[in-house]
């Protein structure tokens, strides 16, 4: 699909400074890159500098189109005068390249200036539902952040971007490239190939920490979109983060990427606690990196994304949304997985370990056993109350339930409520554990426990894959 705009020249209106910018690709600020390109690129990682957050914009006779809205009004406001110092066409366009908050926040500038607001549908929805806890979270945690931040409303895009759409501004054409998930569910390049310049947003970061967190990120299809892009005729690529740089950042984004899901991996199967291996993996050749945080936050992300494909524990169950695996590791021979829910006033779990037991049955006293073995190695002090069949797969399993609370020793406050099933299925031995935590509210605790029998109840074997 191709736009054409078109914008009547009158009396001389239009005003382009060929000499306006930093020639300088090495430097921060704004970056001449051609006669009709340029990059804005952040002074540092801080927020006030915009958490590193790289944007641009490319102008045709007709008009400007931009690239990524930078994080608050104040800096969208200083990417406008940047863009006012080169010409007064008007800005038709701004492009989103995905949803997170330090390049589509200063949305709103560049809509009360009339643009266009363009994005993927998958950055579009993302942008409208994750904004809110964002914002929620700085005024929590961050005043001064905040304070940057609490003006701001939220501009989603008007217009859903198709792979390989083209702009012409008139003397110059820029074609959107939608190569998939990848740093996002919603990823998009901006390529102005008559200069050989691509605008690649969060799929790539100079000399800083990438960010591989994001819920929608598809590190198979990331790595893929890599090659694409090494594979295009490009000069000049302008990352999400960091100086403009060349096709050979591409290759060290990709051992990035590589090397952490490889030493997940690694620790996965040997049953590494995930907090060891966030405090351990190491990336060769990224120490000087900035915002050096995001790398423990990686190995996070990537290890509880990575845990079911490593683990193949052989099971399913049916788990709402709000339950996200936490911890995990082993073979399909002995393993475990954690999944947990929390929010501001209550907390529950679902532990389920495995390992290969052939031909052995269960019974009651199994699960009074190993809970004493639990609390024997482990931070909680644990109360049987009783016992009973609970529904585990459509099948009635032997379980234990009672009370906990943490070892004063652990040094973390809570108590809650706990049932814990053991099952023999497919050759191996199963146990679920389910702690509930809300606090004082006994009633809440005890809907929240029925809520996670009824997940255990959907426990199924799967076939492993091959």
């Amino acid at each position: 699909m191709k736009r054409q705009l078109v914008f009547p020249l009158m009396f001389g209106a239009l005003l382009v400074c060929s000499g306006c910018g930093n020639r300088n690709l090495d430097g921060p600020g704004l970056v001449k890159i051609s006669s009709r390109v340029y990059a804005m690129i952040a002074k540092g990682p801080t927020a006030p500098d915009g958490l590193g957050a790289n944007s641009g914009f490319v102008v045709g006779r007709d008009g400007v189109l931009v690239i990524d809205a930078r994080y608050t009004p104040a800096l969208a406001n200083d990417l406008v005068g940047a863009i006012r110092s080169v010409t007064n066409a008007p800005i038709k366009y701004l492009v989103l390249t995905h949803y997170h908050p330090d390049h589509a926040w200063g949305g709103m500038v560049f809509k009360e200036q009339g643009a266009v607001i363009m994005a993927r549908p998958e950055a579009r929805a993302a942008l409208k539902q994750y904004s809110p806890a964002y914002l929620e979270y700085y005024k929590e945690r961050s005043k001064d952040t905040y304070e940057m931040l609490k003006d701001i409303r939220i501009a989603l895009s008007d217009s859903e971007i198709a792979d390989g759409e083209e702009i012409d501004l008139g003397g110059v054409k820029v074609v959107l490239r939608c190569l998939g998930p990848a740093h996002t569910a919603g990823d998009c390049v901006v390529i102005v190939p008559g200069d050989k310049v691509a605008f690649v947003g969060g799929l790539l970061s100079n000399g800083y920490h990438p960010n591989l967190g994001d819920p929608g990120a598809d590190f198979d299809n990331w790595i893929r979109t890599l090659d694409r892009l090494d594979g295009m005729s490009l000069e000049h690529i302008v990352p999400g983060q960091g100086k403009i740089c060349g096709r050979e950042a591409l290759e060290t984004e990709k051992n990035y990427i590589e090397t952490i899901r490889s030493q997940c991996e690694q620790d996965i199967r040997q049953m590494v606690p995930l907090e060891k291996a966030a405090s351990s993996i190491v990336v060769p050749g990224s120490e000087s990196y900035l915002q050096p945080n995001i790398l423990p936050f990686n190995v996070r992300a990537v290890y509880r994304r990575e845990i079911m494909g490593v683990v193949q524990g052989g099971f399913a169950l049916d788990l709402p949304p709000e339950f996200q695996i936490v911890d995990g590791g082993g073979s399909a021979e002995l393993g475990f997985t954690l999944w947990a829910s929390s929010s501001k006033n209550e907390s529950m779990e679902i532990d389920v370990q495995w390992k290969s037991a052939p031909g052995v049955e269960v019974l009651a006293q199994d699960v009074v056993d190993m809970v004493k073995h639990y609390v024997e190695v482990g931070k909680y002090e644990m109360t049987v109350d009783g016992s009973n069949r609970i529904d585990v797969g459509g099948e009635k399993t032997f379980a234990s339930y009672g009370s906990w609370k943490y070892k004063k020793s652990s040094g973390i406050g809570g108590e809650g409520i706990w049932t814990w099933a053991l099952l023999s299925r497919g050759g191996k031995i199963y146990s679920i554990r389910l702690f509930a935590d809300a606090g004082l509210d006994a009633a809440k605790e005890k809907a929240d426990m029925i809520r996670l029998r009824k997940i255990a109840s959907t426990f199924r074997i799967t076939p492993r894959a091959s």
